[in-house]
């Protein structure tokens, strides 16, 4: 009986001993994340950038993408989240707004004028302006936005992504 007993502890012993002898690592910094396109281009739909658990998040809402009005992009975004985006738990930096709007484009560059206050926007409600507008002309042009308002400009600004 007492073979039995060590010839089955022999074996769990030996995985044991034999693990011994290697030393652990720490982890290995090698440079920023990978980054990859995972939104749809062309018309099928409209990317807004939402805030989400841990920042920007792109989201594509189901009207169409019109590439010569960036306009109809922003203001799906400055009318705030859908109530399944807020379930999903998507919301938003910007503040509430109903005022008037205008955009403009002159090749790379675009203005964005609100009949608001602006400095008081946060960095993340900056970006997800000008992500919105950039993205609403091409997602793959890479637009310089200004942001105009009623206290002076925010800009001009790329989106990173």
């Amino acid at each position: 009986m007492r073979r039995g007993r060590f010839a089955l502890l022999f074996p769990a012993l030996l995985l044991l001993v034999a693990g011994c002898g290697i030393r652990s690592t720490d982890v290995v910094e090698v440079g920023d994340p990978a980054f990859a396109h995972v939104v749809p281009t062309g018309p099928d739909g409209t990317t807004l950038y939402l805030k989400g658990p841990n920042g920007l998040l792109a989201v594509v809402r189901a009207e169409p993408r019109v590439p010569d009005l960036p306009g109809h992009a922003v203001m799906l975004l400055l009318n705030g989240p859908t109530e399944a985006e807020k379930d999903a738990g998507l919301d938003t930096e910007l503040p509430h707004y109903y005022g008037g709007l205008a955009v403009g484009r002159d090749g790379e560059s675009m203005t964005i004028r609100l009949e608001r206050a602006v400095q008081d926007f946060s960095s993340l409600a900056r970006e997800q302006l000008v992500c919105t507008a950039s993205h609403a002309v091409s997602p793959d042009e890479r637009v310089t936005v200004t942001v105009m308002g009623t206290d002076g400009k925010l800009g001009p600004a790329n989106c990173p992504f």
